[in-house]
């Protein structure tokens, strides 16, 4: 059969001329054209540079992700780093800016999660990481799964959400898990951690209230294999480029670090896991610009400062320095100084950069501590305090009773009520920088600090100690406010031994046993235990 290099567009069939012999036999016009459209039989490989093929073939390098692109001229010239205006014709009006939408399996190894918007990357960011991803379908959750997601969207996001107006980890945090896998392992391991210390009771009350008459029980067998998933989804990303750019995942470690810590908040050698994620995240997204800015506030800044004050808490409570790898110098340089209009949860962070420093000159050994130094932290203390607006004051205070008196009830924490949670942390971490001040002041290292100063320093600790419990104790309605009093306790049982310390034991352990059964439900048998030796209970 002759070659059909003009078919006839009736029947297809061979090229006789003039007619093809099937529109002979039925009596028709035979109607002919060339195929507008003509396939090369090879592939791209062939025109690929040297290496590149083989690299190609390679599992590892294979990028499952499917993109569309309109190759316009002014596109094609950015993507080979060259000016539109070096075109062949210049006279050209500029082209639009075309827009990539990527599409990958959520489950894809190496892909990216970072849903920020256009507007918070760097101007010098190139095309390609300018483009909005088009979300991947939410993930099919198990009954288990939806249950502890619920559970961190209406009781754990508020604990990380004390100093974020936009409250992006009851909100957002939830709703982007079911789209990046690293990000809702680390929420189901810390529900499922936090869930697991429940009563049974209230675990009872909470799934009834979600529709389960039963109950979910929630076995450690779970709450490890989320937590291994979530370290198992870092590590793959751990080689991508972008990686610790992505938000998603500076909220994941945040997380997982809470995890961890509910586990072992007072433990000498911590799991090492969350903490080196989390100074890898912050210090490389401690550059990027949105730090720094206070005209709005995004998951990046939510999480980022929760990480900061996550290590605060620890550095305080595990009496060492802090273990992330920021400049401190540079950051406060590069962060905004208070104004009379700065908002308040913006105020907190500078405050949190002064206990990152304060905690760096008591407890890092190469650090000078000299009197000079000390007394420029205790003035910034002063003038940090001296800026707050009304709102930090408390709406409501008393002084309560720490006289040993012999009738009941004498012996009582101050009264200290706040209406929202970003002021009770500045006032407890405040009282942390209060204790540590007195501890560790250097005029009390030589002889000249025996005697009345150190006397003076132990009283300072002492009512620092009693203010933060009572400003816990006073606010229980605030998530954090028993733990970080717990917290004081704990660090500073030794000033409370002695004669005439007996009720305010009582009282301080009250608030640890508390924060353990009444109130957070956070483990605090170690918490416990380490007091009662202390006291010799």
């Amino acid at each position: 059969m002759p070659s059909r290099r003009d078919p006839c567009q009736h029947c297809r069939s061979d090229d006789t001329r003039p007619a093809c012999g099937r529109c002979q036999t039925a009596g028709r016009k035979c109607v002919r054209s060339r195929p507008q459209f003509q396939f090369l039989n090879s592939t791209s490989a062939e025109y690929e540079r040297p290496g590149e093929r083989q690299k190609r073939l390679d599992l590892t390098h294979i990028d499952l992700s499917v993109e569309y692109v309109d190759e316009t001229p002014a596109l094609a010239a950015l993507y080979h780093h060259e000016s539109p205006a070096s075109q062949s014709n210049p006279s050209l009006p500029p082209l639009p800016q075309s827009t990539t939408y990527a599409f990958a399996s959520p489950s894809t190894p190496g892909h990216l999660w970072d849903t920020s918007s256009p507007a918070s990357f760097e101007p010098t960011a190139s095309p390609t990481s300018l483009r909005p991803s088009i979300q991947p379908p939410p993930v099919q959750l198990t009954l288990e799964e939806a249950c502890l997601l619920r559970y961190f969207a209406e009781t754990l996001g508020k604990w990380f959400d004390l100093c974020d107006p936009q409250r992006h980890f009851t909100t957002i945090v939830p709703q982007r898990a079911r789209t990046c896998p690293p990000l809702l392992d680390a929420v189901l391991s810390a529900s499922a951690r936090h869930f697991s210390t429940l009563p049974s009771p209230q675990q009872l009350d909470i799934t009834r209230k979600y529709g389960l008459q039963n109950g979910l029980t929630i076995t450690e067998q779970s709450t490890l294999l989320y937590h291994n998933r979530c370290i198992a989804h870092l590590r793959s990303v751990s080689e991508e480029p972008n990686a610790i750019m992505d938000e998603n995942l500076l909220a994941a470690v945040v997380t997982l670090r809470f995890y961890e810590e509910l586990d072992t908040p007072f433990h000498p050698s911590p799991p090492a896991t969350a903490i080196q994620g989390l100074q890898i995240f912050l210090e490389a997204q401690s550059h990027h610009p949105s730090i720094t800015q206070t005209r709005s506030w995004t998951l990046r800044q939510s999480a980022f400062w929760i990480g900061i004050r996550q290590e605060f808490h620890m550095a305080f409570s595990q009496q060492r320095p802090f273990r992330l790898p920021l400049s401190l110098s540079t950051l406060l340089s590069s962060y905004p100084a208070p104004t009379p209009s700065t908002p308040d949860y913006i105020r907190v962070n500078a405050l949190l950069i002064l206990c990152a420093e304060v905690v760096q000159f008591c407890f890092d050994d190469t650090s000078a501590r000299s009197i000079g130094v000390y007394d420029t932290l205790v003035g910034r203390r002063d003038e940090w305090v001296a800026g707050c607006s009304a709102s930090f004051l408390p709406i409501y205070t008393s002084d309560g009773m720490v006289e040993e008196e012999e009738e009941e009830g004498g012996l009582m924490f101050p009264n200290r009520w706040y209406l929202e949670d970003c002021h009770i942390v500045a006032a407890q971490s405040l009282c942390f920088v209060r204790i540590l001040l007195a501890a560790f002041n250097p005029r009390l290292l030589g002889l000249r600090g025996v005697g009345r100063m150190g006397e003076e320093a132990g009283e300072e600790v002492r009512d620092a100690v009693w203010e933060v419990c009572g400003v816990g104790v006073s606010n229980r309605w605030s998530p954090t406010g028993m733990l970080i009093a717990a917290f004081a306790v704990v660090v500073c049982a030794e000033r409370f031994r002695g004669e005439g310390m007996r009720r305010k034991q009582e009282a301080l352990m009250g608030v640890v046993r508390e924060m353990r059964t009444e109130r957070n439900y956070w483990p605090g048998v170690e918490m416990e235990r380490r007091v009662r030796a202390v006291w010799g209970w």
